[in-house]
C-alpha cells in the first residue's frame, strides 16, 4: 500500500498546479492638463469664432502671455473680457461680436 501511495504522490507533484503569486507594479498615471491656448480655443470655437480669425490674430499666443491664472475652463473663460479689454484694438473687436 505504501508504494501505491507513493505513486500517487508523485503523479499528483508532476500534474498538479500551484498558484504563484505575481507582483505587478503599476506605473503612476501622469494626466495631462491641457494647455490654457487650447481651453481658450475651445471657448473660441464654441462661441463661433472661426479658426481662421483665432489664428490670424494670433488671439491663443496673445492671451498665453497675459493668462496669469489657473488652468481650468471655468477661471479662463470669466477672464475673457478681462482680456478683451486689456489688449484692445481688432482682438477685442472681433471677440466683441461673438464673446
Amino acid at each position: 500500500m505504501n508504494w501505491l501511495k507513493s505513486l500517487w504522490d508523485k503523479l499528483v507533484n508532476k500534474t498538479s498546479t500551484s498558484p504563484t503569486l505575481v507582483v505587478v507594479e503599476e506605473e503612476p498615471v501622469e494626466y495631462k492638463e491641457e494647455s490654457v491656448g487650447r481651453i481658450l480655443e475651445q471657448i473660441l470655437l464654441e462661441a463661433g469664432v472661426s479658426e481662421h480669425i483665432i489664428s490670424k490674430l494670433d488671439i491663443l499666443a496673445v492671451f498665453e502671455q497675459w493668462y496669469q491664472g489657473p488652468n481650468n475652463e471655468e477661471e479662463i473663460r470669466d477672464s475673457i473680457q478681462s482680456f478683451k479689454e486689456a489688449v484692445g484694438g481688432s482682438i477685442n473687436a472681433k471677440l466683441n461680436r461673438k464673446i
